[in-house]
């Protein structure tokens, strides 16, 4: 649990709210089309480049770690939005994985139900995991 009163605890929020954004944003490409994704992905790839800038600022003594990741991010997102494949529907767009719908239990019409893709954003998950531990994210 972060101590909200420290003084770095507002940086590790606003991290926690860039990797949330890109974990957003793969729920948003397993829907689209192939076209829509470019623009998705472009999005994801502009918001790593926020983070890093904004580690660059906050969290200098783990600035290796998080560069590291950005750019193992970048060639993840890369490799996914070059695959341009057939999908059945009810399937991911990107890799033809049946999409997996969950209730939240949240009463909000924008949060209740989640639909995700099991495969292709896990290393996304993998990275932006990395990225939390260095910022101090992983304690929100």
């Amino acid at each position: 649990m972060i101590d909200t009163s420290h003084p770095d605890s507002e940086f590790i929020f606003r991290a926690g709210a860039f990797t949330d954004r890109i974990k957003n944003y793969c729920r948003k490409y397993i829907l689209e089309s192939f076209e829509e994704r470019k623009i998705t992905f472009q999005d994801m790839k502009i918001e790593a480049l926020l983070l890093l800038e904004f580690s660059e600022l906050h969290f200098k003594e783990n600035l290796n770690s998080i560069s590291k990741s950005v750019n193992d991010l970048n060639v993840e997102i890369d490799k996914l939005e070059a695959i341009n494949i057939s999908n059945e529907d009810g399937n991911c767009t990107v890799c033809n994985t049946k999409l997996e719908t969950f209730d939240t239990l949240i009463k909000e019409k924008d949060f209740r139900f989640i639909t995700i893709c099991k495969k292709c954003p896990n290393e996304i998950y993998n990275i932006l995991n990395t990225i939390d531990w260095a910022t101090g994210a992983a304690f929100i």
